[in-house]
């Protein structure tokens, strides 16, 4: 009777396998790290719009004695409410493009607004739906004389990656814009814009079609992106371990 040999664990590389290992397994390990950090950005975000968001307004005029815009982001006023006293700049009125509602597109009205001390803030109106001939702008209604407005601040993300330059399409008195960017705005039409600009309340004076999402990806989908890329990570490791050894001999001949 023939005794059987014992197979025993060993390394057997595979150079391509390794390469290809080394080279994606930082990526996935990367990326489920982003989408973690990304899960937890979302979570403060929704934290400090849920505790302001129950706040009293402040006055728009208070806003740099309070917030600092420095280091930590309770120090910026994202989502802070605040109230305004001045009036529309209705020589120029800015539309939003590429603004989806209902699956339909259209555009989110950005309005000048000039506060009683002068100060200059782009303030979203809300959305309007296009036309089907994109060529031709929707009639927006104007808002005159000097009035109180409440909403809150919203810093813009970064510039926005477009296919080509922004055009700022010029009309009579709209101007089609493809990102908020308050420095290229003020940059533009010439005058000094705050930093952030305000969403309007639904029922002020100019308001449009109001109500924003906090955020457009939620945390939980996030976390569920960072766990995907986490499972890939493990299976790359699998991957090399069994393609650099003979673990699949040694499982197989486990099971005779």
């Amino acid at each position: 009777m023939t005794k059987e040999t014992k197979i025993r664990f060993q390394w057997q590389l595979n150079w391509k396998i390794i390469i290809f290992v080394l080279f994606f397994l930082p990526v996935t390990v990367s990326l489920a790290f982003w989408q973690l950090d990304r899960a937890d950005q979302k979570n403060n975000l929704l934290s400090i719009h849920k505790d302001r968001a129950n706040a009293d307004p402040i006055l728009f005029s208070e806003i740099n004695d309070i917030y600092t815009m420095e280091g930590d982001a309770l120090n910026y006023p994202d989502y802070v409410r605040v109230e305004l006293n001045g009036k529309y700049d209705n020589q120029s009125t800015l539309l939003l493009d590429n603004r989806v509602r209902n699956s339909r597109p259209g555009y989110d009205v950005i309005s000048l607004f000039q506060t009683n001390n002068r100060q200059w803030i782009l303030v979203n109106r809300g959305w309007v739906a296009a036309g089907l001939d994109r060529r031709i702008l929707p009639e927006l209604p104007l808002i005159s004389g000097k009035i109180k407005i409440n909403g809150y601040l919203y810093r813009s993300p970064g510039k926005q990656i477009m296919l080509g330059d922004d055009p700022w399409t010029k009309g009579k008195d709209r101007i089609v814009i493809q990102s908020l960017d308050p420095e290229l705005i003020s940059e533009k039409l010439g005058i000094n814009f705050y930093k952030f600009s305000l969403r309007l309340n639904e029922s002020e004076p100019g308001a449009l079609t109001t109500g924003w999402p906090v955020v457009n990806v939620q945390p939980g989908k996030h976390t569920g992106y960072a766990f995907q890329w986490t499972a890939l990570t493990i299976a790359l490791i699998i991957l090399a371990i069994f393609a650099n050894s003979n673990l699949g001999q040694l499982i197989s001949s486990s099971r005779r």
